[in-house]
Parts: C-alpha cells; structure tokens; sequence
C-alpha cells in the first residue's frame, strides 16, 4: 500500500480527487478551497482546469481562499458573504472583475488602481477600509438584487414547466450496484496486487505456521498419544487466525475509511459495492494460504494420502480460511477504529469460540450452561468436526509397549474371557485375549473410538460438519454486510442529531 503523501504532489493528489469526483457525473460539482496549500503555478493550474470543466458544460460550485487577480478573473459568478454568513453580493463578476468592481466604486468602495479586486473585496466587507457602509443593507436595496431573484423566478418556472412530463429519476447512483461492484472489485484487486508487503506476510505465516506445526509432529504414528498428537497438529491450525486478523483489519479498516470520507459522501458507489469487493478480492489469495499450509503441514505430519480423506481436509481448511477472515471483517466493518477491533478478537474468538469447541473442554465435561446451546452454536465445533473426523477416524490403533497398562486377572480366566463384558461398553482390546497372568490393555482399537469422545458419534459427521462450516462461512460473509449496514444507519443517525 502506498504511505500516505508519498509518490504524488499536493497537486497531483489534487487532480486525483477531482477526478474521483468526476466520475460520478455530478450536476453540480462542489470544490472546498481546492487551490490551499499550492504555490501560485500549481493554483493556476488547478483553477485553468476548472475553467475547462465549466467551458464543457460542468456546473462548478467553488470556495476560494485569497485568490490572486488572475485565478479570480477566471470566475464567472460570486457570492459573497459578510459577517454571519450574510450576503453581501452575488451575480456575474463580468471581464477582469469590472461588473463586480462598477458596483462597488457605484457604492462607495472604488478599487485603487493596480490592487487586487479579491482582496479589496474582502478588505471592504471586512470594515478594513475607510468606507463605513453596511454591505448587507447595500444589497439588499439593490437592483442587482432585483434582477437576481427575477432570473431565478424565471428559472425556477421554467423548471417546473419541463419537469412536468418527465418521470422523476429517484436513482441515487448513476450506475447499477453489479457495474459498481465489478469496477470496485477490479480496483481492489489491483490495490492488492500492489501490496505485495500485505499478501506475502499473511502467505509466510502460513508457510511458517505450516512447517513447524508439521516437522513438530513429524509423521504421527498410530499410538493412543499419537492420536492426541493428531488432535494437537489441527488445533495448532486455529492460530494462524490471530494473526491474519490481526494483519487484515488495519488494511480494511483503511479503506472503509476512505470510502466514509469520499466516495460515500459523494455518492459514488453504494456501501454494498464497497463490501462485496473487500470480500471478494481476499478470497483468490485465502485459497493460496490454505493451499500452502495443507502441503506444508499435512503430508510432513504423516496423515492419510487418500484423495477421500486428504481432499476432505483440504476442503475444510480453505473454508477456516473464509470463516476467520469473514469474521474478522465483520469486527471491523462495525469497529471504530483498530483498537477497538483488537480488544474485541480475542474475546470473540479466544474466550468464545477456541474455549466452547469440545476440544480444549471436551463435551461430556462442559458446563450444562454452556454445552446445550453455546457448543452447538460455535463454528470451530463444527470446524474440528470436519478435520479430525477424516483424519482421525479410520486410524488402527496399535499400542506401543510403554502405553498397555497390565493388569492380573482371577486364577482359571484368560484376558479376553475376563475383560469381555468391560469391551462390550467400553473402548478399547487387549494384547492377548488368551493370556492368564498379567494382561496388557490398550485405550482405544480405533481411531473412530477416540474421535466419539470429541462426540463425533458416526463416520458421517465429518463431511455432516464440512457442510455445517460452509453454512457458517456464508453466513459469516452476510454478518459483514449487516454489521457495515448498522454502522451505515449509526452514522447517518449521529449527523441527523
């Protein structure tokens, strides 16, 4: 993204904005002191390109602050105010200002000769000069004034006359919101391709997050801690989103702003158009960073190769992908500023989602407050769903030595006989079913079995949370343009007060 006032001049960014208002096709085109801040070539040159405008046909509202006599020669009218934001003239200021200069010298405030009209105007108003006339009075006798309000009578009546036959364009935008929303998309599109900074951060903390997550689980065995060291590599996915979100809500927050302060003031695009382009721009680079992680961080973790299971992963990641980012937009389509978004992502997706997620509490051990509505509201339930269920669910379990707690069984039983009813309600086999001494039990036969404890009861439950994940990522994505819509209706309700 370019720093702000670095690449362009004061009166390059000028142009800029002139021609963002331009686009629009405003009728009436309002300038607030556009030459401030400009030295005197590059005030005329903003003035003679006004002078352009107006030549072809553009109506141009101006304020101007200490004009010389060249940029004021280049008006057509004036209004002036005095003291109060009374009037004190308006109408034509005729070539080189002599209308407007006759009607003053006619009143009692001749220009000396060689001085500038514009500030011996303002000296005159202003009671600076030794003339002691009050201005307002002066126009309000006048018959200038007359004339003025005959000529809008007469265009007020003309108005009338052809609108009459005319249907009423109640449009508020000049273009649809689809041509809106694919110009805004294309530009954002660009602003993105140009901050290379942005995109490949947020791509090397995938890359990173990805490689040392999978050498530290370097290809997971089929233990009972193995099938804990498989739960702990896809809970360690769930924290690339801190800092994605953390990187992203600045940057839109960014341009939300520039958008409250210009287009939206001007009516260039609608808020949904702003909206639909800031989601939509991420979602190619969202897929690249899902991409990444997935090869960086499955197959070095030793998980299943079947496309069956591998794409079904996959598929679950890009989707975790949309859900924290759409989350993390909706923080700041309403936040008021970036600070207030930090504060807010950790209680919303620390303290709310990641603690009622039936991982870090497991389920059968929640509170009951929480576990019968909270659980099943939460989107990274059904996000853990959907990655341990494939991966965790057709594991054999074989126990490793150091893992079979032993235990005696009565004189005149085998293992197996002794242990059968415990098998029938529980999970779980022993080494050697025909033992009569000291017998070695394993937790869990299964995958499957450990994956019940996480209450993921039947196999169809992964691609059944797969499912439910994507409902919560369009959902998710609606929640941005409801939030940028209450803000929408707050700040239009602040300016009414």
């Amino acid at each position: 993204m370019i720093a702000p006032g670095a690449g362009l001049s004061i009166e390059q960014r000028k142009r800029v904005t002139l021609g963002v208002e331009l686009v629009a096709k405003p009728t009436l085109l309002f300038l607030d002191e556009p030459t401030s801040g400009l030295d005197g070539q590059s005030a005329y040159n903003i003035v003679r390109f006004m002078r352009r405008l107006v030549d072809g046909g553009q109506a141009v509202l101006c304020t101007i602050h200490q004009p010389s006599a060249v940029l004021f020669d280049a008006f057509d009218s004036l209004l002036l105010l005095a003291k109060g934001g009374r009037m004190a003239y308006f109408g034509e200021t005729g070539e080189y200002s002599m209308t407007l200069l006759d009607y003053f010298a006619r009143n009692g405030a001749p220009c000396p000769e060689g001085a500038n009209p514009a500030e011996h105007i303002v000296e005159v108003i202003q009671g600076n000069s030794q003339v002691d006339v009050d201005w307002v009075d002066v126009w309000n006798q006048s018959p200038e004034r007359e004339a003025a309000l005959n000529k809008l009578g007469k265009l007020n009546q003309e108005a009338l006359t052809n609108t009459q036959d005319q249907p009423e364009d109640t449009a508020s935008f000049a273009i649809s919101k689809w041509f809106q929303w694919k110009t805004v998309l294309n530009r954002q599109m660009i602003q993105l391709w140009r901050s290379p900074d942005y995109v490949w951060n947020k791509i090397n903390l995938h890359i990173f997050a990805a490689l040392f997550s999978g050498f530290t689980f370097w290809m997971i065995g089929d233990g009972t801690f193995d099938l804990q060291l498989r739960l702990f590599a896809i809970f360690n996915f769930i924290f690339v989103a801190p800092g994605c979100i953390n990187h992203m809500q600045p940057y839109f927050l960014h341009n939300r702003d520039l958008f409250e302060t210009r287009e939206k003031k001007s009516k260039t695009y609608h808020w949904v158009a702003f909206i639909g382009s800031q989601t939509v721009a991420e979602i190619p680079y969202l897929i690249i960073c899902a991409t990444l992680y997935f090869a960086c961080w499955y197959f070095t973790a030793g998980f299943p190769v079947e496309a069956r299971i591998s794409g079904h992963v996959y598929l679950q990641m890009i989707f975790y992908e949309f859900l924290y980012t759409s989350v993390g937009q909706a923080i700041a389509a309403y936040a008021p500023n970036e600070y207030f978004a930090a504060i807010m992502n950790p209680v919303l997706i620390g303290a709310g989602m990641v603690s009622f997620c039936g991982v870090v509490v497991p389920y059968d051990a929640m509170q009951p407050f929480w576990k019968y509505w909270l659980y099943y509201l939460n989107p990274f339930h059904y996000l853990f769903g959907g990655l341990m269920g494939p991966i965790i669910w057709d594991v054999e379990v074989n126990c490793r030595p150091e893992e079979f707690p032993s235990f005696q069984v009565p004189d005149g039983q085998t293992c197996g006989g002794y242990i059968a009813e415990f098998l029938t309600s529980n999970a779980g086999y022993v080494a050697d079913p025909n033992a009569t001494s000291s017998c070695d039990y394993c937790a869990y036969s299964a995958g499957a079995e450990y994956a019940k404890t996480f209450n993921l009861r039947e196999e169809y439950y992964g691609w059944r949370d797969t499912g439910i994940t994507a409902l919560f990522c369009i959902s998710s994505y609606a929640l941005v343009f409801l939030m940028m819509k209450l803000r929408s209706k707050k700040t239009k309700s602040a300016r009414s007060d």
